[in-house]
């Protein structure tokens, strides 16, 4: 059992960005992180907002240091026990926590931003009428991003489940916003993990049938990704045994990569070991500007991270990433 979940930690934690040159659908149309409300709410424009929300979560920016969804997971490996800050820009206030307890911080607010921004395009999508397969896909695959986005807003903005499911935690909002949208109070713990449930067993019903074609088209959510989305869910709830079962059923068809792939560079969205990823290409890439602030040799790059020169002293003889 602990090696399916951690295989699927592995699997759906690694959301990808890569530089590569994909034909389908998620090129054919004009990015966007919003779609005029006048023509949004048909059926044939559903797979589009899912793209717009998509291309929001990962593209969308305030400053150079944020940059779409990466620069959220690299603000959680800056606060993180195995990596020290450099006194370069991006991410100092990462290392000392004001990016999630100060309200009025940059990325505080634009982390909030991104993350509603993106609910709120779902949710267009998902109340879209209609009963084509065509339209329940799509919507499938919005509820499976909405789902996303609250498991991280439930384990950013409050402590876990298991310490105080009744817990203030953050609004739930399930329909489209607007200027004069009144605010929602807090739901509880409890509350944003039901949503997030509900959301990810309708979307496990609605994607029974879909395929995608092609890695092109891998961050489009399938039923292998609810099913490691579930597993997530399942884990932070202490669901241990249902964690598992999900697991074991989204790792079914994927295969470890080999030794040599582990030493191409993780950059590749055919990699046959992941199951969701951002494909990317020349023109949509702006989301690769975050890799300037690792631990890089480039010339040029911020470097604003380092790996805990400590961290190497836990590794064992052999490990693949002693030099």
């Amino acid at each position: 059992m602990n090696t399916s979940i951690k295989n699927i930690a592995a699997f759906t934690a690694g959301l990808l960005f890569v530089l590569s040159s994909c034909s389908g659908d998620f090129l054919d149309h004009k990015p966007t992180d919003a779609v005029d409300s006048g023509i949004v709410p048909v059926p044939s424009n559903a797979g589009r907002i899912f793209n717009g929300a998509w291309y929001n979560l990962f593209e969308y920016s305030s400053t150079y240091a944020n940059i779409g969804y990466r620069a959220l997971m690299l603000q959680d490996d800056m606060m993180a026990d195995d990596v020290v800050s450099r006194p370069m820009y991006g991410f100092n206030s990462s290392y000392q926590f004001n990016d999630v307890a100060i309200p009025s911080d940059g990325r505080t607010s634009f982390a909030w931003y991104l993350i509603y921004k993106t609910i709120d395009n779902c949710n267009t999508a998902i109340l879209i009428k209609g009963d084509s397969e065509e339209l329940r896909q799509a919507q499938g695959q919005a509820l499976a991003l909405r789902a996303f986005c609250y498991l991280h807003l439930v384990q950013h903005y409050q402590f876990t489940y298991l310490k105080d499911k009744d817990a203030p935690c953050v609004p739930i909002y399930t329909e489209p916003t607007t200027s004069s949208t009144e605010p929602k109070g807090k739901s509880t713990v409890a509350q944003v993990y039901q949503q997030i449930f509900d959301d990810l067993n309708l979307a496990q019903d609605y994607l029974t049938n879909y395929v995608r074609k092609g890695d092109g088209q891998k961050f489009k959510p399938n039923t292998d990704v609810v099913n490691g989305l579930l597993a997530r869910a399942y884990l932070l709830t202490g669901q241990w045994g249902e964690a598992a079962k999900a697991a074991e059923a989204a790792r079914k068809g994927y295969s470890l990569m080999t030794t040599t792939a582990e030493y191409e560079g993780f950059n590749n969205i055919s990699n046959k070991e992941w199951i969701w990823g951002s494909p990317q290409t020349l023109s949509q890439s702006d989301a690769s500007y975050n890799f300037y602030y690792l631990d890089a040799t480039y010339v040029g790059a911020y470097s604003s991270f380092m790996a805990d020169p400590h961290l190497m002293d836990t590794f064992v003889k052999g490990d693949i990433r002693l030099p």
